[in-house]
């Protein structure tokens, strides 16, 4: 990361970043397929026991999934430091980016499967999960972009926005 940010991940190689790391570049590529992947990582995924409490609703779905994005949210916020320096490489890198785009688009599609049985319709649960991991890139980038603004705080924000708009679309 510190070489990307310092050099740009374009101007950098696989064999810089290997020798950088202390490994050799044939074990480098044990681990990741180039080096926009070795950027971006493998940022923390939903917890296991996380989906399972979704799927199970003990109250109100915006309550549940409200407190699965909390507990997803807290998760990236262990390294905010890494994810920091990860949002500028992908900001900076193209094919990054489009990498960490699938990564988005496969929890989408993890957080509908969870989602499926509280509302027993696909074009449902996949609108709900792409509003929710919407939810979560716009909290990151408002925590980017604005200064004294925790993690936790910017995904309230921006879910309390979300609760407003779907009100808003509920009552034409």
């Amino acid at each position: 990361m510190k070489l990307a940010l310092a050099e740009g991940l374009d101007a950098i190689t696989t064999d810089a970043i290997a020798a950088a790391a202390g490994v050799s570049t044939r074990t480098f590529f044990n681990y990741y397929p180039n080096k926009e992947a070795a950027a971006i990582g493998t940022p923390p995924g939903f917890r296991d026991e996380d989906k399972a409490a979704l799927r199970a609703g003990r109250n109100a779905l915006a309550v549940d999934l409200k407190q699965f994005l909390d507990r997803h949210m807290a998760a990236l916020a262990e390294d905010e430091t890494i994810l920091r320096m990860v949002g500028k490489v992908v900001h900076a890198n193209s094919k990054a980016s489009g990498l960490l785009d699938r990564v988005v688009l496969g929890e989408r599609d993890e957080l509908a499967e969870c989602l499926r049985p509280r509302v027993n319709d696909d074009q449902v649960a996949m609108a709900l999960a792409a509003n929710a991991t919407a939810c979560t890139a716009r909290a990151i980038h408002l925590w980017e972009n604005e200064e004294n603004v925790s993690l936790a705080e910017a995904l309230d924000r921006v879910w309390a926005g979300q609760i407003a708009a779907a009100r808003l679309l509920a009552n034409p």
